[in-house]
């Protein structure tokens, strides 16, 4: 697919909605905008295709497999980028992106998708896999091995071998569990890195921003909070503000795999924005600062990824290593070396002005 948009059948003409639904109030409503996040590269062969050749109606399935559905696309000549009604999936040649918040069944997808691409692009190993997520405010609420990263690791080992689990943070405070393989297949890639800032307790007037009562549609809540400005120019930017509250949004970079997405869980009680992408057109520790001006957490999660062959993102991990959030206090700050990659995890929270 190299067109800018793909006909989606599947909720067209229905008012997009988060699961489950955000109408709900009282003491009991709560949403989980924490997400589960996969990302699996395949080892390609000579003969091997795409995954974009996966065809629409096997992914819906996949999809609703992980109980999630697809709102809308945009693609460029590298990715297919898909708005779910929780969170995003991202499809380019050889790697697949699936990120789903509240409680969505996402590792139920795994299997389904290993088959798929055997069958459909003849992708018949994988090179590495990364599963990762922040701990959940409300664990109870999970479904399946998604109530504690224990049974995660254990369905996963399921269909992976040489598996390696991580736990960033204090036990006892936010932390972020990582999922990877010990000795993946070295990657027939050269420059990766992926930034993810996990924002926690936005004030209540950014908030209010990620609403049908302040604005009418995503692109007019897009241009009010500013997100546009967090993008490199030109990026291909789809997005749905849903009803009566929330927001989803994917960018994709012309002519590259690039992408940008974010999503906002704007209650108040339990607000909660992510932020990822894998671009090099701006300096990455720079970048990260765009992004907690334009949210302004009290609390934030901060993860950066770099390949070997990734001087930028070194780079910016070296910044992030030795240099201060303006604004913030570092609480936690830790390094690991992967087979491939290198990895910073760090924790901020907003400073106290006392007068």
């Amino acid at each position: 697919m190299s067109s800018s948009s793909i006909s989606l059948p599947s909720l067209e003409g229905s008012v997009a909605s988060r699961s489950p639904s955000p109408s709900s109030t009282g003491p009991d409503h709560y949403f989980e905008g924490a997400e589960k996040l996969l990302e699996i590269w395949f080892h390609v062969e000579p003969t091997s295709k795409s995954l974009r050749v996966i065809p629409y109606n096997e992914l819906t399935e996949l999809l609703d497999l992980a109980h999630c559905q697809i709102i809308s696309s945009r693609s460029n000549e590298k990715v297919d980028a898909y708005v779910l009604s929780e969170s995003s999936c991202f499809v380019s040649d050889s790697r697949f992106i699936l990120k789903t918040c509240g409680t969505t069944r996402l590792l139920d997808t795994v299997g389904r998708l290993l088959d798929l691409a055997r069958e459909y692009c003849g992708l018949n190993s994988v090179l590495n896999v990364y599963y990762s997520r922040k701990n959940f405010a409300r664990p109870e609420l999970q479904i399946g091995p998604h109530g504690s990263f224990e049974h995660e690791i254990a369905r996963l080992d399921d269909h992976f071998e040489d598996g390696a689990a991580y736990c960033m943070g204090s036990l006892k405070q936010d932390r972020w569990y990582l999922y990877t393989l010990h000795s993946p297949v070295a990657p027939q890639r050269n420059v990766d890195h992926t930034l993810e800032l996990l924002m926690t307790d936005l004030p209540e007037e950014v908030c209010a921003l990620f609403t049908k009562e302040v604005c009418a549609d995503g692109p007019e809540c897009t241009k009010l909070a500013g997100i546009d400005k967090l993008v490199p120019p030109g990026t291909i930017i789809d997005e749905t503000l849903f009803d009566p509250v929330g927001y989803s949004m994917n960018g994709l970079l012309p002519h590259s795999d690039h992408y940008v997405t974010i999503h906002v869980t704007p209650e108040p009680e339990f607000s909660y924005v992510s932020f990822e992408t894998n671009q090099d057109l701006w300096d990455l520790y720079k970048q990260a600062n765009k992004v907690l001006d334009c949210f302004k957490p009290k609390k934030f999660q901060l993860t950066l990824f770099a390949s070997d062959e990734s001087p930028g993102a070194k780079a910016s991990q070296q910044h992030l290593w030795e240099r201060d959030i303006p604004g913030y206090r570092r609480t936690d700050l830790q390094f690991i070396r992967l087979a491939h990659d290198t990895l910073v995890y760090a924790q901020f929270k907003q400073k106290v002005n006392i007068d």
